[in-house]
């Protein structure tokens, strides 16, 4: 099987073209993508089967079975660092494209337990609500990730860019940006924002 051919249906489905993926990933043994249109379907249990059928092979799937997991709230095993960073977003980016606002809740309930295993959750939650312009959620997420992980200049970044393109606050921008350069005074995003605003 091509690569080329995984690839395209792979972003078939992350854009929501679902029709045939299903299909094409269970017959070519793709355990985890196809575990994922499962839990798009409301089959959790399907999901489940197939993500303990790949977890010795790929690490997402043991990240998928903590999914189903938040989403049946019956925690039973924990994230890794990485698997919060590499996965969470892209895993909230699916659930919302696929209009599954029900699993995103139960998901946002561990939020806290989330973020124990690697802090900078709050942010990923908060950039891809900003990324799908679901903008309460949004913020409400970045100003917890400023109060929890202060210390990181692409979030100061993300909230000057909402202040001033969404909120039009130039002043709250500001200030978001002279945060953030003071932790990185090299960021570029934010010395061009500043240029622009200024």
């Amino acid at each position: 099987m091509s690569s080329s051919k995984y690839e395209k249906v792979k972003n078939d489905f992350l854009r929501g073209k679902f029709k045939g993926c299903k299909s094409f990933f269970e017959e070519n043994g793709y355990y985890t993508e196809a575990a994922y249109c499962y839990i798009v379907l409301d089959k959790l249990d399907k999901a489940q089967e197939l993500f303990l059928k790949a977890k010795d092979e790929n690490i997402r799937a043991n990240w998928g079975l903590l999914l189903i997991q938040l989403i049946r709230g019956d925690i039973h095993s924990y994230p890794t660092y990485f698997e919060v960073r590499n996965f969470l977003e892209i895993d909230i980016n699916i659930l919302i494209t696929y209009c599954k606002s029900e699993y995103i809740e139960k998901i946002i309930r561990y939020a806290d337990f989330l973020a124990y295993y690697n802090p900078e959750c709050y942010k990923f939650f908060g950039r891809v609500f900003w990324a799908n312009n679901i903008m309460p959620a949004s913020m409400f997420f970045l100003d917890r990730a400023k109060s929890e992980f202060y210390q990181d200049p692409e979030l100061h970044y993300l909230l000057a860019y909402v202040r001033y393109y969404n909120e039009k606050d130039k002043v709250g921008c500001k200030k978001a940006l002279d945060a953030c350069l003071e932790l990185l005074p090299e960021y570029y995003p934010a010395k061009k924002l500043l240029a622009k605003i200024s």
